[in-house]
């Protein structure tokens, strides 16, 4: 039988542990909103705005927005793109790919910076 002591015990695990899943960071699962987390974590690194990433891209601003808030689609996250992005980053496409969770092939050029 489990005495008054023994049941406090267990009550207090209990809430510690319902309160620790309470407090865990929730895990991103979506592949765009990874991805542009994980390119605005480059950009801090490489203490570079926004708006000179869109630049040395040379796209719009509005698209850059767009990928780095994980808004633009999966779809539109094409193996070109994401060789373009992992330049301006200087990271290796692999990371990128990795990072989007998708079945993202090679540049149809044959190239990928760092591979």
């Amino acid at each position: 039988m489990v005495n008054a002591t023994e049941k406090i015990k267990l009550n207090v695990l209990k809430a510690v542990r319902e309160r620790a899943e309470q407090t865990r960071p929730a895990r991103i699962t979506n592949g765009p909103k990874s991805l542009g987390l994980y390119l605005q974590n480059c950009l801090q690194n490489q203490e570079m705005s926004r708006v000179n990433f869109a630049q040395s891209l040379d796209m719009e601003i509005e698209l850059v927005d767009g990928i780095l808030d994980g808004i633009l689609p999966e779809s539109e996250l094409h193996a070109d793109l994401l060789s373009e992005l992992a330049e301006a980053v200087s990271c290796p496409f692999e990371t990128l790919q990795g990072v989007l969770r998708g079945t993202v092939e090679k540049p149809a050029t044959g190239y990928a910076p760092h591979s």
